[in-house]
């Protein structure tokens, strides 16, 4: 966990899978930070919760947020792509 902006990726149908292996990227491009902001564990936890939440919408066959960005310092939610459908299995 690095800094306080949380990205939740869900790949739950073919359209959201093949836009989650289009937001891979090589390491070398990663973001680098320095350790103070490697010490906000309540962001862990915040993103820990918002994964929770897509499962739990899941697990009900509601839609998904197939790609949302939360800013923590700002307070800013983005859902960047529609909401997908789950596919039962």
């Amino acid at each position: 966990m690095l800094g306080e902006v949380i990205r939740v990726l869900v790949a739950a149908d073919p359209a959201s899978r093949q836009h989650y292996a289009s937001t891979l990227f090589p390491q070398v491009e990663a973001q680098v930070g320095d350790c103070t902001s490697r010490s906000t564990i309540y962001a862990a936890a915040v993103a820990a919760g918002l994964m929770v939440h897509q499962l739990s919408r899941w697990l009900r066959s509601m839609p998904l947020d197939a790609d949302a960005t939360f800013n923590l310092l700002a307070g800013e939610l983005a859902v960047g792509l529609p909401s997908c459908e789950p596919l039962m299995v």
